[in-house]
């Protein structure tokens, strides 16, 4: 068995320059999601670099200079792709411009690193991305109702191993998916909402800002699926796809959201598990030296829900129509509780 280990480390960049500390202005994240991938001697590895929706459109609308050429330099010298698919696809939901944007796409290849996409291939990568549409949205909707119900926890007047406890019993009792990475981010804003001296400031703005609850029903729709979107992304860049049988994926997510940065530095992903269709689901934990697991390392273990038996078909939809929902009843509880 042969250990790949990542090309790059964790870094925040700012101008071009790299730092191994989190910088308190904005900047690009760049974090290798797996520790070590483990190898067969037939096994082939891709790694690849996948960004989100404001790192993409840094590249093709010429934002940012000194870090898309930083990210350039980083490709032409290492053996990574660059993988815009997770953004295209959250664009597809909701961005008008979405075709213009992937032409443009085309054309930074072209300008940036002299590859050139025909226009048949162009189009056959626009179909693929409206096939899977329907299916993001469909994991979106699932996502919204789990963040929902961690958004109205946020406001109760609870201690944090409280709120844990609710959730945890509300994810078993009412036979709901078990979102790992999420579960995990509910504590975290839980800490940052208790403890918030142990944060960066800038840090405790947005996670506050991004917890806010709207005045009406339509209008915290709209933040919860906002949240879901960027929240999504960590798990969407854990993929199998594309390699054949023996092909496997080191992912690096790159990412400007502020609060996705925060959450990434905070756990692990020990391992992924390939699923049908390209799909993969990560086995994640709090990264050793983290606040998340020094602050909450002992309930995090006791609280998380764990299935007790084995997966039947059908149960993903179940669990997918339960937690949907549940989404409608926290929007509405967390308006009429909260809201404003």
């Amino acid at each position: 068995m042969q250990l790949v280990e990542p090309f790059l480390e964790e870094q925040w960049i700012v101008d071009g320059v790299a730092s191994a500390t989190r910088p308190k202005v904005d900047s690009l994240y760049i974090k290798p999601l797996l520790q070590s991938l483990g190898l067969s001697g037939t096994d082939v590895v891709r790694h690849s670099l996948v960004l989100d929706n404001n790192v993409l459109a840094d590249l093709i609308e010429s934002r940012r200079p000194a870090n898309n050429e930083f990210l350039e330099r980083l490709l032409k010298s290492r053996p990574i792709e660059l993988n815009p698919v997770v953004a295209f696809l959250e664009q597809r939901q909701k961005f008008s411009g979405a075709t213009k944007a992937l032409a443009d796409y085309r054309d930074y290849l072209a300008r940036a690193f002299g590859h050139h996409i025909s226009d048949q291939n162009l189009a056959a990568f626009e179909k693929s991305l409206e096939d899977e549409k329907a299916a993001l949205i469909s994991n979106i909707e699932t996502l919204a109702g789990y963040l929902s119900l961690t958004i109205y926890l946020y406001h109760q007047n609870w201690p944090i191993e409280k709120k844990l406890e609710t959730l945890a019993g509300l994810v078993c009792a009412n036979n709901l998916p078990v979102f790992q990475l999420h579960f995990y981010f509910a504590a975290l804003v839980f800490l940052v909402g208790e403890r918030a001296e142990l944060f960066d400031q800038a840090d405790v703005k947005k996670v506050r800002r991004d917890m806010k609850v709207a005045k009406s029903v339509d209008e915290h729709w709209v933040k919860v699926r906002n949240l879901t979107n960027d929240l999504a992304f960590p798990a969407l860049s854990l993929f199998s796809a594309g390699l054949g049988p023996g092909g496997l994926v080191f992912p690096y997510a790159a990412t400007r959201d502020r609060l996705c940065q925060l959450l990434l530095s905070q756990v692990s992903c020990a391992m992924v598990v390939a699923g049908d269709d390209g799909r993969a689901n990560g086995l994640w934990a709090p990264s050793d030296g983290s606040l998340l697991k020094e602050q909450l390392g002992t309930q995090l273990d006791f609280y998380i829900p764990r299935r007790k038996a084995l997966q039947e078909a059908g149960d993903v939809a179940i669990r997918s129509a339960n937690v949907r929902a549940f989404a409608d009843r926290y929007v509405e509880m967390a308006v009429v509780h909260h809201g404003g």
